[in-house]
């Protein structure tokens, strides 16, 4: 199976510089053309594809909605494909969560609420097996979420550490095969 995954277009919260995770986020007029262009790119690259799968937030549905509506494909919602939980830090600017969190290259978080790394690539693996038992080998798909939950589908695929994924910036678009 091919999948293009696509991270959704920039938003209010992303030139806010603020940890999204299930915020639903505010596409900027840029994020709308980021993505129209990403779509532009997906009609010559994934021809063929058979249907658009999305995060529920409303930054990456309304993302898939303008490659849907260029690609002439239905959108499926799953919410096992949203950003990475905050928890209580939701909203937080990044640069205090990265002064009082980032330790090491990584998030250690005090609170529970905020989905550890296991817990995020666990969630990564069970969407590719959602979206392998949705699709058959032989289909082209589109999925449309976000760049944490990006990063580790692609490192579920290839067995490795989210950490090993460069990040993905709005709207860009990486192809894996399933």
């Amino acid at each position: 199976m091919n999948v293009w995954i696509v991270r959704h277009g920039l938003t209010e919260e992303n030139l806010g510089r603020l940890l999204q995770g299930h915020l639903p986020g505010r596409l900027t007029e840029e994020g709308r053309a980021q993505v129209a262009a990403a779509a532009e790119r997906l009609a010559a690259m994934a021809a063929g594809a058979r249907c658009i799968v999305s995060s529920d937030l409303r930054r990456a549905a309304e993302s898939a909605a303008i490659i849907a509506r260029r690609l002439a494909l239905p959108v499926v919602t799953l919410e096992v494909l949203r950003e990475r939980d905050w928890g209580i830090y939701t909203g937080m600017p990044l640069a205090e969560a990265r002064e009082r969190y980032w330790r090491h290259g990584k998030w250690k978080f005090d609170d529970p609420s905020a989905e550890t790394e296991a817990r995020i690539a666990q969630r990564a693996t069970h969407a590719l097996a959602m979206l392998r038992m949705m699709f058959a080998p032989a289909d082209t798909i589109i999925v449309v979420t976000h760049g944490q939950f990006a990063r580790n589908m692609i490192a579920a695929r290839f067995n490795c550490s989210c950490h090993e994924v460069a990040s993905l910036v709005n709207a860009e678009v990486r192809r894996i095969t399933l």
